[in-house]
């Protein structure tokens, strides 16, 4: 039993403890809020998709939906029955697209697949730039510092497009602009297992160029593990570089290829959140913004990036071979071409246009390459 004497002590000591918990509790950092993610076009086939995996991923803590059609309320509802801690809201009409990116931390635009196997690049462009040049004008305006995640064909023109607009505007970051190509990862890692007898999901193959096709070039002498014949490379790349048109012929050229698409676009928004919360091991290929002698060969390109809590912290270009230096010489032809006609649109360059073919067959690429095909070893080595 305490003596009498013995309690103005321990009443001091009681005060002193409380006082050092108080500081300590004012002192502690403030509990991170739930990611918010925001998927545009949200009613288009992919759309829908690409919600439906989110609403079942536990980093996000926001899902929301934005499309022009009002149809998107119903999506948003039907999600909502889902019983995951995820919280589904929708913004349909063009008038709301200020709330459905304000404080976002990614903002996802997809839909405007290819519809068929002949769609020409300007077409697909045609289609996608006022949407995408919409959404990246109100993030300028109201979200400056969220991530800017593009999903749409052509990305080799609708990257620099943003990127342009946000120069224009004074608030350009290039770690904020994406333009996801997990997709072309997916279905070369595939293809490369289907021709190896391996399991895809053992298979792990960087991509460098784009993602349109002729644009992408499968970095198969860098691929994990070993095991692909040299003599069915030349195959395997035209593969690679086809699969979605083959997959479109399948179809009958009347429906867009969506399922492998959005599941793509739903894994690396998956990796960007992880490395959002502080994930230093977050790597995809994406297609952003390159510097250095890389920047000064394409000054945007699909290439090996890894993700930070502002976006993308570095990228790394893989070392190629000699073939797959050239391959990436002849799709450059294109990739160059479209970022003048992404660019085009915001600088005014007209003249730019002019030079956007309708659609090049992989044999006129060949041949215009020739020209700088001997140098092909000289770039494999400066890379």
């Amino acid at each position: 039993m305490f003596s009498i004497s013995f309690a103005p002590k321990l009443l001091k000591n009681c005060t002193l403890l409380l006082n050092i918990t108080k500081n300590y509790c004012f002192h502690c950092p403030p509990e991170q809020k739930p990611p918010v993610v925001t998927v545009l076009n949200a009613s288009s086939k992919i759309g829908k998709f690409v919600a439906l995996l989110l609403k079942q991923n536990p980093l996000v803590g926001e899902l929301r939906l934005f499309d022009k059609s009002g149809a998107v309320c119903s999506v948003a509802e039907d999600l909502s029955h889902i019983d995951t801690r995820t919280r589904v809201r929708s913004f349909g009409g063009s008038a709301v697209l200020k709330h459905a990116v304000s404080e976002a931390d990614i903002v996802v635009s997809v839909g405007g697949c290819k519809e068929s196997s002949r769609e020409s690049y300007k077409k697909s462009f045609e289609k996608n730039f006022d949407d995408v040049r919409s959404a990246a004008l109100h993030m300028i305006e109201f979200n400056p510092k969220g991530i800017f995640c593009i999903a749409k064909p052509p990305i080799e023109a609708l990257v620099p497009m943003v990127s342009e607009e946000y120069k224009k505007a004074g608030v350009y970051d290039s770690r904020k602009i994406i333009g996801i190509t997990s997709v072309g990862c997916m279905r070369t890692n595939y293809h490369i297992a289907n021709v190896t007898g391996q399991s895809p999901a053992d298979v792990l193959c960087p991509i460098v160029g784009g993602l349109s096709s002729n644009c992408l070039v499968a970095v198969l002498s860098q691929a994990r593990p070993k095991g692909t014949s040299p003599q069915k490379i030349p195959t395997l790349q035209k593969i690679i570089g086809e699969s979605e048109d083959d997959v479109l012929k399948l179809y009958a050229d009347c429906q867009s290829v969506c399922l492998t698409p959005a599941l793509a676009v739903a894994r690396f928004v998956n990796i960007l959140l992880k490395a959002l919360q502080g994930d230093t091991n977050c790597v995809d290929c994406a297609f952003v913004a390159q510097t250095g002698h890389i920047g000064q060969f394409l000054p945007y390109m699909t290439s090996i990036v890894r993700l930070g809590r502002y976006g993308v912290m570095s990228s790394h270009m893989p070392k190629v071979s000699g073939d797959e230096a050239h391959r990436l010489k002849t799709a450059a032809i294109i990739i160059k071409n479209l970022i003048k006609m992404g660019e085009s649109l915001v600088t005014g360059d007209i003249s730019a246009e002019e030079n956007i073919p309708e659609r090049l067959s992989v044999t006129k690429l060949q041949q215009a390459a020739q020209a700088s095909a001997s140098s092909s070893e000289s770039m494999v080595k400066s890379i």
